[in-house]
């Protein structure tokens, strides 16, 4: 079989990249922590970008952005998800996390609590923290099969102070992409509670196994309650660009957002959405292709840990290209990531920032090389081994 392009990456041009990903830790640590991927960008958004230069109109933009970039994004969601939201139900964001702060301030007031389903993706947890809402933590049920949702631990967590239900599907670390009858169940809780539902659904393209169904798609009646956040940046690696839609068929929700985002929450930048255009329209061919990529690089991953890493346990993640691992066997500690950094030289995400469910496990990106994933995974065995050996 042909060598793979993505194989090819260069570790040391990999370091010498001044971003966070590769600038964290020190230079003989392999970074594979923050969600973005190490490969080259599509040459459709390269293209897009610099004929937006090119074009010398690198001005104000009105509300709705760049001509066609709402219709871009209407036409892949109706493809993709059977969802075409109209232009005026459509908010323009800088960032998804943006996104789950101005939901915070407004969806639920001061001393409110939103339900969250952990472990999860820290921003969520962080927005309602650093403007006084209050996030109660629900934990997923992590089974032999992989997780599953706990509808009898949101039925007790539920108050009278709730305000709002945020999900992440597919799932951030887990990989979870839910099945239609669990957002149903979670749906039909939200409805009988009265609860706003904030849906991140920024992985959605990064689907292996399963369908990914917009929560928001379900029925009118679940529309009217719901805010999605979707994007560009994890499916194309654009995440410096700082893009994301928020839309929602109820106008009252769009109508909060923007005004809990006038003067601080600017919208993304005219070569963001060029670049955006750049990729739904032109970059399919490319999408596909890394896709597949990332989905060898998941079953790689998942044999060399039942293989090479005893104890220490991986769920097949359905979406995302993120692997969730299960450390609690191997003594490392609370937060192996931190101790794998210190002793083995790979950097991931410490499980304890992920919250409830947290502790014991670490977060590993596999949207890089094989050949630097299998030496991380090398490290880790080692150090695993030495655990072990004790």
């Amino acid at each position: 079989m042909p060598a793979h392009p993505y194989d090819s990456l260069s570790l040391q041009t990999l370091k010498e990249r001044p971003n966070a990903k590769w600038s964290r830790f020190g230079p003989d640590v392999l970074a594979l922590w923050v969600a973005e991927m190490d490969f080259p960008i599509a040459d459709a958004i390269k293209q897009a970008i610099a004929d937006q230069v090119a074009s010398n109109n690198l001005g104000y933009l009105m509300p709705e952005g760049l001509p066609g970039l709402v219709e871009a994004l209407q036409d892949r969601l109706e493809q993709r998800y059977a969802l075409r939201p109209e232009r005026e139900d459509v908010h323009l964001l800088g960032s998804t996390v943006q996104g789950l702060y101005l939901a915070a301030t407004a969806f639920a007031g001061p001393g409110d609590e939103a339900l969250l389903l952990t472990p999860l993706y820290p921003p969520f947890k962080a927005a309602l923290e650093n403007t006084g809402r209050v996030p109660v933590e629900v934990p997923m049920i992590d089974g032999p099969d992989g997780y599953a949702l706990d509808l009898d631990a949101l039925e007790a967590a539920v108050t009278p102070a709730s305000r709002m239900l945020m999900l992440c599907n597919p799932h951030n670390p887990v990989g979870r992409v839910f099945r239609r009858d669990e957002l149903e169940a979670l749906a039909d809780f939200a409805l009988r509670h009265n609860l706003w539902i904030v849906s991140d659904e920024l992985h959605a393209d990064l689907t292996f196994e399963g369908v990914h169904r917009p929560i928001a798609g379900l029925d009118p009646a679940v529309a009217e309650r719901t805010l999605t956040l979707y994007g560009p940046t994890k499916a194309f690696n654009i995440p410096g660009l700082k893009l994301s839609f928020a839309y929602s068929s109820n106008h009252a929700m769009l109508e909060r957002i923007g005004y809990h985002a006038r003067g601080v929450a600017p919208g993304p930048n005219v070569l963001a959405q060029a670049a955006t255009i750049g990729a739904y329209r032109g970059a399919g061919a490319w999408f596909q292709d890394t896709l597949a990529y990332l989905q060898a690089n998941r079953d790689h991953l998942l044999q060399r840990v039942a293989a090479d890493l005893p104890g220490v346990v991986m769920h097949r993640p359905e979406g995302t290209y993120l692997g969730w691992l299960d450390f609690r066997a191997s003594d490392l500690g609370d937060d192996p990531a931190e101790t794998l950094a210190a002793e083995a030289g790979v950097g991931l995400n410490g499980g304890p920032s992920f919250g409830a469910g947290g502790d014991g496990f670490a977060r590993l990106n596999f949207a890089t090389s094989r050949a630097i994933l299998d030496r991380a995974v090398d490290r880790i065995a080692e150090r695993v081994a030495r655990a072990h050996a004790v």
